[in-house]
């Protein structure tokens, strides 16, 4: 009964005492020179990150504790609402909340109730007319344009209502696929970006591993000096994170960027998901707070700069060459 945007608003996590804003100005500035931390200052500094993020994180586990406790408490009112918009009566809706009670033959003879009400047509003719050929749909469709024409003169408010109710939830419809295409299109910019860096990343680790591995195997069997071999290795990651941390650095910067110039387009976007919500039934939470879709975009910023050692392969575990 639920739409996707409905899920997805109820499911996602909410934080109510904090701004995206707060959240994306809590977050701490990337260091200019990731490559430059050993495994203790990239520990310490991810440590510290998790440290100043985790209100913002505790906040939205509680409420979405919270929202599931009431979505569990209002299931059967919810079932009754969605139904009822869907245009069964109370009455039916009542019924049906409990259909897994109920025989299928009961439960087809609401519906049949509700569709004759509704389209004037049982549910075997809707299944029949589904069956058509473009030309016989065709005909069907303007046959039931003219019907509706007629019972709209023979009740001018009724049809109008019905009409205008369908007329917003179209337009609610439209803006909101234009604007998740506009805002996807733009945040999926970044995303091809740092995937096409990570693909180029990996190919030039792969052509660097062999250089490695022959250094490791010259350390190992005490094949020249020790510190310069170890120097060798360093040197290697070294060009290697500098190379691609430099550009990682650049595209999430401009993702933050771009997160903070459309604040406003998400935050609109969420308004008409739960427009779009309300008038499929869905009941109102007492939990909810808007500017859930910009926090999470925001999210998605912070879990960007903990990647900022991803290339860093001297501050990796087992890089440090202890005993050496």
């Amino acid at each position: 009964m639920l739409s996707i945007t409905a899920v997805m608003l109820l499911s996602a996590a909410v934080f109510s005492q904090f701004t995206p804003m707060d959240y994306l100005n809590a977050i701490p500035k990337p260091p200019g020179n990731p490559c430059g931390f050993d495994i203790g200052e990239k520990t310490q500094f991810l440590e510290e990150l998790e440290s100043i993020l985790r209100p913002y994180k505790e906040n939205a586990e509680k409420e979405s504790e919270d929202s599931e406790e009431f979505r569990e408490e209002h299931e059967a009112d919810q079932a009754v609402s969605a139904l009822m918009k869907m245009g069964y009566t109370r009455e039916e809706a009542e019924k049906l909340k409990n259909a897994d009670q109920m025989s299928e033959e009961e439960q087809m003879a609401i519906a049949n109730q509700m569709m004759k009400r509704q389209n004037n047509m049982s549910i075997k003719q809707a299944m029949k007319v589904s069956e058509y050929d473009s030309a016989a749909a065709g005909r069907w469709a303007n046959a039931r344009a003219t019907m509706m024409q007629a019972e709209v003169q023979a009740d001018p408010e009724k049809g109008t209502k019905k009409q205008l109710e369908i007329k917003d939830r179209l337009g609610l419809q439209q803006e909101i696929k234009w604007l998740q295409d506009k805002l996807t299109g733009g945040e999926n910019k970044y995303l091809e970006m740092l995937r096409q860096l990570d693909a180029e990343a990996d190919t030039a680790k792969a052509k660097m591993t062999p250089s490695i591995d022959r250094l490791y195997k010259d350390l190992t069997e005490g094949n020249g000096d020790s510190d310069q071999i170890i120097n060798k290795i360093q040197s290697l990651r070294q060009s290697y994170c500098a190379k691609f941390t430099s550009k990682y650095l650049e595209i999430i910067e401009g993702y933050k960027g771009y997160v903070v110039e459309h604040l406003q387009d998400y935050n609109r976007l969420e308004e008409l998901q739960m427009k779009l919500a309300e008038s499929q039934g869905i009941l109102d939470d007492p939990n909810y707070t808007p500017g859930k879709l910009a926090m999470g975009k925001a999210g998605g910023y912070a879990n960007m700069v903990g990647g900022i050692f991803k290339y860093n392969l001297n501050a990796d575990v087992g890089a440090q060459f202890v005993g050496y």
